[in-house]
């Protein structure tokens, strides 16, 4: 978790390596999660050279989303939190869905790069549950960050695990993808 969770930092620090990053540390999870025992490098090296140039699209996308945060935020001093809160809140959510639904789709399926996005998008908003879900899990692991923060070394990780296990079983019960087969024991 301390590994996943130090390089998906430093990806989303870099700022153009936000998206690579997200879809490299996603699949790294979603190994962990379906218990593949591929080397860490060979399915970061594997996930970089198959979508790397889609997640920096989305991951840039991403970026333009929290400069609009970011801009937004700065209007607080003059107009107050209640003329601020609701359009926070509409870019926190497309900040959210873009990192948690719409990158997952980049390392998981093959599609165009508007098509993954929408498809992000319409999975997000079509089930709430998980979407709120997730907005639960950050705002508890940003309060735990800034409460403690050594646990930035690990919060991030212990999310995305959780997320792309969530995922994975949403994929597989809706018919997206078919079931891992478990392997023979001998």
């Amino acid at each position: 978790m301390i590994l996943i969770s130090l390089f998906w930092l430093v990806s989303v620090g870099l700022v153009v390596t936000a998206g690579a990053g997200t879809v490299v540390a996603y699949e790294l999870c979603r190994r962990y999660v379906l218990g593949k025992d591929a080397g860490p490098w060979a399915v970061a090296t594997k996930a970089w050279r198959q979508s790397w140039k889609q997640a920096t699209v989305v991951g840039l996308l991403a970026v333009l989303v929290a400069a609009v945060g970011i801009v937004t935020l700065s209007y607080l001093p003059t107009l107050g939190l209640a003329e601020v809160l609701v359009p926070l809140l509409v870019v926190g959510l497309f900040l959210l869905l873009l990192v948690f639904w719409c990158l997952p789709l980049v390392a998981r399926f093959t599609n165009p790069t508007w098509r993954q996005v929408r498809n992000g998008l319409t999975l997000g908003l079509t089930t709430p549950s998980l979407t709120f879900l997730l907005g639960i899990a950050a705002l508890v692991g940003g309060v735990a960050i800034w409460n403690f923060m050594p646990a930035v070394f690990v919060v991030p990780g212990l999310i995305l695990v959780w997320w792309c296990y969530l995922l994975e079983r949403f994929f597989v019960d809706r018919g997206y993808v078919r079931p891992e087969p478990e392997e023979a024991e001998v």
